[in-house]
């Protein structure tokens, strides 16, 4: 599908809803994209195979496998999580609404036999997204497009079932986003979206290093709740998964650490040296000040 053939919907004529200011301090789509398309080669370097949080075990402390090998495995565990979130069965149709490198996407339709619409504000992301579909034999049942989730180039009530997996603390109108995600789904479908939330208030040092990496100031639970509401979706579900978010940025910081020497070959000493304080901190904001929910929503059945 492409944007030709998108229907009109009434989210064309809405302006801006989020409860939170819109502005020019927040990130733009098109701004988004470019910071995914210029760190692309860094974001591999310091993740497992995509860079989503992960569901950790007890066991992954001690274990001898690489920290590369235990993130993957532990974003694996997440990903079976969601689809058990949405209950997907062979030969539903999914869309994956900010689809990164596309192995939430891929494991989906290699383990729940269901096709998958991916899309990514990052041309470079949906590239490689599509050279993973293809080098796992799925390019048959796994797409992968260039779109704005705020905007998607897809047609109403096109998919069984939605998800949007870390993508929307990238969204300057989050309600707006939701919106976009319901117009695209069949009557009845699951919806699930993940949100980083703010336990702590943000200083404004934290602020303005949030929006060097194109992220929007995170909100209160209360305030993802408001929003859900305000988008008019029932909340089904909702899983608190915050636990996993320290050793998921741990894990970030061990990659970055042993990858080090390929990032400063790659992209040079300054750069690097320039690069260790504000990702550093980073993580460190993260794992101190911020929460991860997983909302499983429902667009309402048509009376």
């Amino acid at each position: 599908m492409t944007a030709d053939h998108r229907s009109p919907s009434k989210a064309d004529a809405m302006p801006p809803t989020s409860l939170a200011p819109v502005g020019p301090s927040l990130p733009t789509p098109a701004e988004v994209g470019a910071w995914y398309d210029d760190a692309d080669d860094l974001c591999k370097l310091m993740s497992g195979d995509s860079f989503h949080y992960g569901l950790w075990q007890p066991a992954d402390l001690d274990s001898p496998l690489p920290i590369a090998q235990l993130a993957t495995r532990a974003q694996n565990r997440m990903t079976d999580l969601f689809c058990d979130l949405l209950q997907l069965e062979a030969g539903q149709h999914l869309l994956d609404v900010g689809c990164g490198h596309g192995s939430p996407a891929i494991r989906a339709a290699g383990q729940r036999q269901c096709d998958v619409t991916g899309c990514s504000i990052s041309r470079v992301q949906v590239q490689e997204a599509t050279r993973r579909a293809a080098a796992a034999g799925l390019s048959d049942k796994v797409r992968f497009a260039y779109g704005d989730a705020m905007d998607l180039p897809y047609p109403d009530q096109g998919f069984d079932a939605v998800w949007a997996l870390d993508s929307f603390p990238h969204l300057n109108d989050p309600v707006r986003g939701l919106r976009e995600l319901t117009r695209a789904a069949r009557p009845g479908a699951p919806i699930l979206v993940t949100f980083y939330t703010q336990l702590r208030p943000a200083t404004e040092t934290e602020l303005a290093m949030f929006r060097d990496f194109a992220f929007c100031p995170l909100p209160t639970q209360d305030q993802v709740l408001d929003q859900i509401h305000t988008a008019g979706l029932p909340l089904e579900h909702l899983r608190d998964l915050t636990e996993h978010i320290t050793p998921t940025m741990r894990a970030f910081s061990r990659i970055y650490a042993d990858n080090r020497p390929l990032v400063a070959e790659r992209f040079g000493d300054q750069f690097t040296s320039d690069m260790d304080v504000p990702l550093a901190n980073l993580l460190t904001f993260l794992s101190e000040k911020t929460g991860y929910l997983a909302c499983l929503l429902r667009r309402p059945a048509q009376p």
